[in-house]
């Protein structure tokens, strides 16, 4: 009875429970049916339904009259949206076990740790993350982690054979490796497999045979096809996991025959994608190109930035220059074509598209005429002085500047590249080359020159602030300046007889500077420098500028300080302190060598006292621009600009407006002044006299530059030595500074020449071609009004709705209407903007305002291949050598004595300053000997 009440019990507990089971599933069925509906068909319209992008064009770039700089082209390309193709694989399959198992699995580990790719796969097919594999197999030296990828892919062989054992024995075969270098095959090959039981099968899918095609039109410059099928699987690896449905691209810049073969082709090659994409073109190839700067595409860590904003992985992104400061404005916003996939994730058919939107235009303030003067006459400078018989003068740069506005006219560096390069990729042969030319420095303001003369502006204007002298009084220059019993010679043997500050601008006297700029002294003339702006940077909206540096007392001391330190024998003991610092655990231990190394470092420092210390004749070297005086020719043409307006030192920028695809201004840009120059504005009125005095005949240093130009011009030339690091002289960089006109000026220019022997021989030349062009055109001059404003800048307000968006490229006769092929919003414009277009163009007819430019060439289709770009690096201008004792007289035109710091002759990156290496230019040496000027009074000499 009991039994029976128990049973009874237990039953009604059983349907209580399956009762609420039952209840739970139907309300989780009624919550998901009701209120999850959409959720759920959402997801399941997901599994059969793929966004691929498509890629906007970037916005375009003109100059300040209309003219494009940087457009863009339609170019075919083939890509594969099923990520499931490998392209060409060898497949190990093991048939049996037997007593050769373990002997195969320690035989086939040995070749295939050598395999990259083979080491991924075995990384996949373990389950661990490549960080926990790589960290697994990663040791001290190659030998080590090859052993280590060994011993890691034998035991996964015998764990997948081991837990498959039962399948073999049933005859069922058991794949173990896959293979994909075809040298690895090959030496597979030469093992004897079938005695392991082992048996090597090819496979082949849509992309070999896409890859193989293309590869026999070669498409992809030289590269094999396993190179180019491993690319495409390293992209395939990446994207599985967080971009499953973006395309992954194959290759670019194909034919049109080629695009007809696929289209025929296309039921045989199902995931393969034909479509048009925009790319960047410069018709006029080098013009501007470190300023423009370029794109390719995205990298990792800009991607991983920027993965929330749009971007995908086959993105451009602008690397350099205006492209990448204003990357925001020019990339636009991409579209998406909606395609409807089977089951294994291949394209069905065209279900829709959302058309992309073109990038903002950048207007900028350069005049693309003047711009392809300045290059044109820096190129002719360099073979100008080549064909002189100096060698080693093979790099120029220029800045045109006006000085009403700080606006950039011109912006050139020679030798320059076509941007276009970077686009599809470099191969390592044009990496290279870019290297060796030194093309990819920026010379205008990513590197650093002495001065030469062309700072005794500043020079006089200290001179001048601090009642030095009066600027009227005549002094005998006897053509050399004494300082103790040392001699500095003037450029000019015998001298200029007598000179007042107004003259010695005029003849460029050194004598005068040399002695007035001594009295001034180092704290003067560096305050005034940095007044001008030198020595900092002018604040120019473009990555890799530098600053230069005016060379004072402090920065001596930290310079020498930190040279004697690295490398002077007395100081052995500190750099041993300080790798025992380093490698100190203890806190405690630690703070008792800093104190033992800071005592002896002040032991050795009180030995050097003497050439740690700023000395008499180092303030003469700084009064001519030379020592440790090292600036960017942006910052000269700034400084003159400045003297020019009268004391208004302008922040210099490049873009003057942003213009948006349906033509209406984004954002405009207006003149910025940096500050003003704490200078009396007559004093500043006597250095424009005396520059005006250079320009002029007879006697100024560079009026001959000007002979027979009808407009006044206001001038100073520059000469600095070069010597290598033994003091042997290597030649002279030529500079030259100058602004028109000299009654109502405009523009400044500025232009050194590497390697250039004189300023006024060589670098006036080029100032004079600049400024012919410049005042040749009457834009640039007749359209000014009082405030630098141009008619070409209201002409900008049109263009930019006139883009060349017409053509999607030369498509196969009476393939129009194939959706893939036509460059989505090239064809059609939305209401609202073509009626924008339409009443600028009116307004454009009705005003007489030149038209849109015309469209632009097309230029050569680079493949793509994926090269790094490393960065300059920026060189500390070299330690101020010992003091000099005389110095011989020049053979140039105008002599300087050697400056502190050699600027570039070659780049290695693209932006930042370098220097040459082996080359510094020392201090004057008068009587060309290394004796030391005795004590006068404020100088002690060195110890014996």
């Amino acid at each position: 009875m009991q039994r029976k009440k128990l049973v009874e019990y237990k039953m009604k507990y059983l349907m209580g429970a399956s009762f609420l089971v039952l209840l739970i599933l139907l309300a989780k069925l009624s919550f998901m049916q009701l209120v999850q509906t959409e959720e759920f068909r959402t997801l399941a319209r997901n599994n059969y339904i793929r966004l691929v992008p498509v890629f906007a064009p970037r916005g375009e770039i003109f100059d300040r009259n209309g003219e494009k700089i940087v457009t863009n082209k339609p170019i075919y390309t083939v890509s594969i949206n099923d990520l499931s193709l490998e392209g060409t694989t060898y497949h190990l399959y093991l048939d049996r076990i037997g007593p050769e198992t373990v002997r195969m699995a320690d035989t086939l580990s040995w070749l295939l740790a050598g395999d990259e790719e083979s080491v991924q796969y075995f990384q996949q097919i373990s389950g661990k993350t490549p960080e926990q594999f790589n960290k697994e197999v990663s040791r001290g030296d190659d030998k080590a982690t090859y052993t280590a990828k060994k011993n890691a892919i034998e035991d996964i062989i015998k764990e997948r054979v081991g837990s498959d054992k039962i399948k073999i024995e049933e005859g069922t075969p058991v794949e173990i490796a896959v293979v994909y270098n075809p040298s690895t095959v090959d030496a597979l090959r030469q093992q004897n497999l079938q005695s392991f039981g082992v048996r090597l099968e090819k496979k082949t899918d849509v992309l070999s045979e896409l890859v193989s095609m293309l590869h026999k039109e070669d498409i992809f410059e030289g590269k094999t096809v396993y190179e180019v099928e491993s690319g495409v699987r390293a992209i395939i690896r990446e994207k599985k996991w967080y971009r499953p449905y973006e395309p992954v691209l194959v290759a670019e810049g194909i034919s049109s025959k080629t695009v007809v073969t696929l289209r025929e082709r296309q039921m045989e090659m199902p995931g393969v994608v034909v479509d048009i994409q925009p790319v960047r073109a410069y018709p006029h190839e080098n013009l501007l190109a470190h300023a423009l700067g370029y794109v390719q595409n995205i990298k990792e860590d800009q991607y991983e930035e920027n993965k929330d904003k749009g971007y995908f992985m086959n993105d451009l992104y602008g690397q350099n220059g205006l492209e990448l400061v204003y990357e925001s404005y020019l990339r636009g916003e991409h579209g998406a074509r909606q395609m409807e996939v089977d089951a294994g994730g291949r394209p069905v058919r065209d279900l829709g598209l959302k058309q992309p939107v073109p990038g903002d235009d950048l207007v900028l303030t350069v005049d693309l005429n003047l711009q392809t003067a300045a290059e044109k006459a820096l190129a002719d400078g360099v073979a100008r002085v080549q064909n002189a018989g100096h060698s080693k003068a093979k790099a120029a740069a220029a800045v045109v500047i006006d000085v009403r506005t700080g606006a950039i006219r011109a912006m050139a560096s020679y030798p320059s590249y076509n941007p276009g390069v970077f686009t599809g990729g470099l191969s390592g042969a044009q990496w290279q080359q870019l290297q060796d030319s030194g093309a990819l420095l920026n010379r205008t303001m990513s590197a650093i020159y002495p001065p030469g003369s062309t700072f005794k502006m500043v020079t006089a204007a200290a001179i001048l602030e601090n009642k030095i002298v009066d600027p009227t009084y005549k002094m005998p220059d006897p053509g050399y300046y004494r300082l103790g019993q040392g001699i500095f010679k003037d450029w000019k043997p015998g001298g200029h007889g007598t000179v007042d500050l107004r003259k010695a601008l005029e003849v460029s006297c050194d004598t005068y500077f040399y002695t007035y700029g001594r009295m001034a002294g180092v704290d003067a003339i560096a305050k005034m420098a940095r007044e001008f702006g030198l020595g900092e940077k002018t604040g120019i909206k473009l990555p890799g500028e530098i600053s230069g540096q005016v060379p004072t007392p402090e920065w001596k001391y930290e310079l020498v300080k930190s040279m004697l330190i690295a490398g002077n024998d007395d100081f052995a003991q500190v750099r041993k302190l300080n790798e025992q610092i380093e490698k100190a655990a203890d806190e405690t231990r630690k703070q008792q060598l800093q104190k033992q190394r800071d005592e002896e470092l002040d032991k050795q420092l009180e030995k050097h006292e003497w050439e740690l210390k700023w000395q008499q004749y180092e303030t003469v070297n700084m009064s001519i621009g030379q020592g440790g005086n090292t600036y960017t020719i942006l910052q000269l043409a700034n400084y003159v600009a400045a003297i020019a307006n009268n004391g208004t030192l302008y922040k210099p920028y490049l873009v003057d407006k942003i213009v948006g695809p349906d033509g209406q201004v984004i954002k405009e840009f207006k003149p910025e002044v940096n500050s003003k120059v704490n200078v009396d504005h007559d004093n500043l009125q006597i250095l424009r006299e005396g520059m005006h005095m250079v320009a002029t005949p007879p006697n100024g240093t560079g009026s001959a530059v000007f002979a027979g130009f009808k407009q006044s011009v206001a001038a100073k030339t520059g000469t600095a030595e070069v010597t290598d690091a033994g003091g042997n002289k290597v030649g002279n960089h030529a500079l030259f500074v100058s602004y028109a006109p000299y009654e109502k000026p405009e523009i400044a220019v500025a232009v050194v020449l590497e390697y250039g022997d004189s300023g006024s021989g060589y670098a006036g030349p080029i100032v004079r071609q600049i400024l012919d062009a410049y005042f040749a055109d009457p834009k640039p001059n007749a359209s000014q009004d009082e405030e630098g404003q141009t008619a070409g800048s209201v002409a900008a307000d049109t263009y930019a709705s006139d883009r060349d968006l017409s053509g999607s490229g030369d498509l196969p006769e009476g393939w129009d209407a194939l959706p893939s092929l036509n460059w989505p919003g090239w064809e059609q414009k939305s209401p609202k903007k073509q009626a924008a277009k339409e009443n600028e163009q009116t307004r454009i007819r009705q005003d007489s305002v030149q038209d849109a430019p015309a469209e632009t060439p097309t230029r050569p289709v680079h493949t793509t291949s994926s090269q790094p770009a490393s960065q300059p690096t920026t060189q500390v201008p070299p330690v101020v050598s010992a003091p000099p004792a005389q110095q011989s007289p020049p053979d140039e035109t105008e002599q300087r004595p050697p400056a502190g710091t050699t600027p570039p002759e070659e780049a290695s990156e693209p932006t930042q300053s370098q220097t040459a290496p082996d080359e510094t230019e020392q201090q004057p040496s008068p009587n060309g000997t290394e004796q030391q000027p005795p004590p006068d009074g404020t100088e002690q000499p060195p110890p014996a």
